[in-house]
């Protein structure tokens, strides 16, 4: 039918005309176009990226206060979670959100029937983090009827155009896909909303439409390198000049049969069905990781437009690094997790500034651990000193897969501000590789750090690695 009409079209336009003269014509037509060239903008090095604001909804609360109270006082999000229906699953606990109910939560902030119909529960969670974060940033009145037209801070417009989102997800709206196999299994059709809830950009696009941003919804996917990617990318834009503000961050809802089958069979996590005791990071009878889900989203700007607009400056992005092990897909060498660890120390000049320094480790009690604990000593150098401690805060909150670093990154924000250093829970016998550091056992250590840094590393060999400063 649509190549009939362009053929009609064209034979219509020609009758106007020769032949000759339609080429003419158009030939004249694509002449008279001129494009500028535009060389790509170039990252400002002395430009200071500052977070202004933070949001999560975790396995440990529905917001940052209670999702790190919970974890300075050693509580763990893990929980009895079985597949009943799925006996030859052999993972039979979860660190799943509790609490959470998205009609209420996300009320006035996106439509009910959308939330409902089109939304998955990644998204719901991102969203949620998402509107906690801008009101802490008073980049929103709480309350306010018309969000889309709350932007302002101090009395100051904000500009949406200048507003930009780069949000993260290991697996999004993927776990879906096993829904939409139950509804071909049982209706023989799938249902309209899957295609919006299975696409992995929805979180991304749902803060666009929620908050009426223009200045563009970017999604990133490197697995478990994911929140920490999204941070960096939000560093490169800010520092750029392409947006004066980014929200950031990363979501993940994988506590399905469907995802948690495809870590199961490759043997990746804890057979423990003990929740008190299943995920032991760094201690000697790991035996792997516990499904997490949520969401955490960091709101950042410069330095210079955090003090222009008077927004509240929670910790500096001192520094990031990206690699790849270029290797294997599910177990890392550690070459490319030290460069990235010794970039991001050597970009944030701990050495030169002698500063003490946190390490919140990716650290998933499976036997990248002692790959990850022998590469941070090659990186550290002479400024291993300079660490007051380590901890693997995966012991209370579970794997949260793409959304782990974002979450991370509020933790050793929320370290930088209490001076506290939170637990590793369960740690009793520590891997030999981390006997010569501190490794924070079971209850929190107040430290004081002026630095945190936040690893990173997914499978497929993806590095990431950011750290933070006090302000």
């Amino acid at each position: 039918m649509y190549k009939n009409m362009s053929v009609a079209f064209l034979e219509l336009a020609l009758s106007k005309g020769s032949r000759e003269e339609f080429t003419r014509g158009y030939q004249t037509r694509t002449q008279d176009l001129r494009f500028e060239k535009s060389s790509p903008k170039e990252i400002d090095p002395t430009t200071r990226i500052v977070v202004i604001g933070m949001g999560a909804i975790t396995p440990l609360g529905l917001n940052v206060y209670e999702t790190w109270r919970n974890m300075i006082n050693g509580k763990t999000g893990i929980k009895k979670h079985q597949y009943e229906e799925y006996p030859r699953i052999k993972a039979s606990v979860a660190a799943t959100v509790e609490g959470f109910n998205p009609q209420e939560i996300l009320k006035g902030i996106y439509p009910e029937k959308e939330v409902k119909n089109n939304l998955h529960r990644s998204a719901q969670f991102a969203l949620a983090a998402t509107h906690e974060a801008l009101i802490q940033a008073k980049l929103l009145i709480p309350n306010e009827e018309n969000i889309q037209k709350a932007w302002k801070i101090n009395g100051q417009k904000i500009d949406p155009d200048d507003i930009s989102i780069i949000y993260g997800t290991g697996i999004g709206g993927g776990s879906q896909i096993g829904e939409v196999q139950m509804s071909l299994d049982a209706k023989g059709r799938a249902i309209t909303s899957d295609i919006l809830k299975a696409l992995p950009e929805r979180s991304a696009k749902a803060i666009s439409m929620a908050y009426g941003i223009y200045g563009g919804a970017h999604s990133l996917n490197d697995a478990c390198a994911t929140g920490n990617k999204a941070l960096s990318s939000a560093f490169q834009e800010l520092a750029c000049g392409d947006a004066k503000i980014v929200i950031t961050g990363a979501t993940e809802a994988t506590c399905v049969p469907v995802g948690t089958a495809m870590f199961d069979v490759i043997r990746s996590l804890d057979p423990e069905p003990n929740p008190k005791i299943a995920s032991r990071p760094l201690d000697q009878s790991a035996e792997g990781f516990v499904m997490g889900e949520g969401a955490a989203t960091l709101v950042l700007t410069t330095l210079d437009y955090a003090k222009k607009i008077g927004a509240p400056i929670l910790a500096e992005l001192l520094s990031y690094k990206n690699t790849s092990d270029a290797s294997n897909n599910v177990f890392p060498n550690g070459v490319g997790s030290e460069k990235a660890m010794r970039g991001a120390l050597e970009r944030a000049k701990i050495k030169g500034l002698g500063r003490t320094i946190y390490i919140n480790g990716h650290l998933t009690a499976t036997e990248g651990d002692k790959i990850e604990i022998n590469a941070l000593n090659q990186a550290l150098g002479d400024i291993k000193k300079n660490v007051v401690g380590i901890s693997a805060t995966k012991s209370s909150t579970g794997h949260l897969l793409g959304a782990a670093g974002a979450l991370e990154a509020i933790i050793c924000i929320q370290t930088l501000r209490t001076g506290s250093v939170p637990p590793t829970l369960k740690l009793e016998n520590p891997i030999n590789e981390a006997l010569d550091f501190n490794c924070v056992k079971k209850e929190t250590q107040e430290l004081n750090p002026e630095t945190a840094m936040s690893n990173s590393f997914g499978f497929g060999g993806g590095n990431s690695v950011v750290i933070f400063q006090k302000t």
